[in-house]
């Protein structure tokens, strides 16, 4: 069956809350255990998006084992996941060999909760947005069994569960952006840092002193959130608050 013609998994009126039960619902319908989504990667470089996209069926205690300590920076699956292009098998043994003992570590600590083996499928996006979504088993030949003849249903579900946790992402910067008001000024100064210019600079481009730029600046960074005004700056022109 052509991939495109395989029905969603999910209803029309589905959104993002809906990921957990849909998709638990789903794997178990193929007689697998677990299913783990994420964006390793949020569209236009929404850094938020990597900790708010993070959905599964796997046990409380390692969901929040691995979102606590960010283990999709060391997750083997993960790592591959950034590179790879096609879906990929991974679990225990031989598929471990080339990654570093930290990142091998991951998988130790998966296996006491039964998660050893599973298949990826990265999915690449038009606004620079990279997600992985795995099927996963404790068993190797009982997911080489339930996988067989369900590929298009999995890749289907990957592909919609990706639409959807955009269209989340994409949501929650509008949302944030209506809800951050920027002065005239703090974008002027914000416009201007990004363009590389110092304090002093802006300060005789607008016409005011170092210490009111400085003021501004610091005003922009602390609505959105910034380490400081070079942050600020770039998070103002992801958020289309600057141009």
């Amino acid at each position: 069956m052509d991939l495109w013609s395989e029905p969603s998994e999910y209803n029309d009126t589905d959104t993002f809350a809906s990921v957990d039960t849909r998709m638990t619902d789903f794997v178990r319908n193929l007689g697998l255990e677990h299913f783990s989504f994420l964006f390793l990667r949020g569209p236009d470089h929404c850094e938020k998006a990597v900790e708010t996209t993070f959905r599964t069926s796997y046990p409380e205690e390692w969901t929040t084992r691995y979102a606590s300590h960010k283990y999709w920076n060391l997750d083997p699956v993960a790592d591959l996941g950034r590179r790879a292009i096609r879906p990929f098998f991974w679990g225990q043994g031989a598929f471990l060999r080339d990654f570093a003992k930290s990142q091998r570590l991951v998988f130790d600590e998966a296996r006491v909760f039964d998660i050893k083996y599973g298949m990826t499928i990265p999915v690449r996006g038009a606004r620079g947005e990279l997600s992985v979504f795995n099927v996963v088993s404790s068993n190797k030949a009982h997911l080489q069994d339930a996988l067989r003849g369900a590929h298009s249903r999995i890749y289907a579900a990957a592909y919609d569960t990706h639409e959807i946790a955009l269209d989340e992402v994409l949501a929650r910067q509008n949302r944030e952006r209506e809800g951050i008001g920027l002065s005239p000024r703090e974008k002027e100064c914000l416009s201007w840092t990004l363009e590389g210019k110092t304090a002093g600079e802006i300060a005789t481009i607008l016409g005011i002193s170092v210490s009111t730029v400085n003021q501004h600046a610091s005003s922009a960074s602390n609505k959105l959130g910034s380490l400081n005004k070079h942050h600020a700056a770039v998070q103002a022109l992801r958020l289309n608050l600057i141009h």
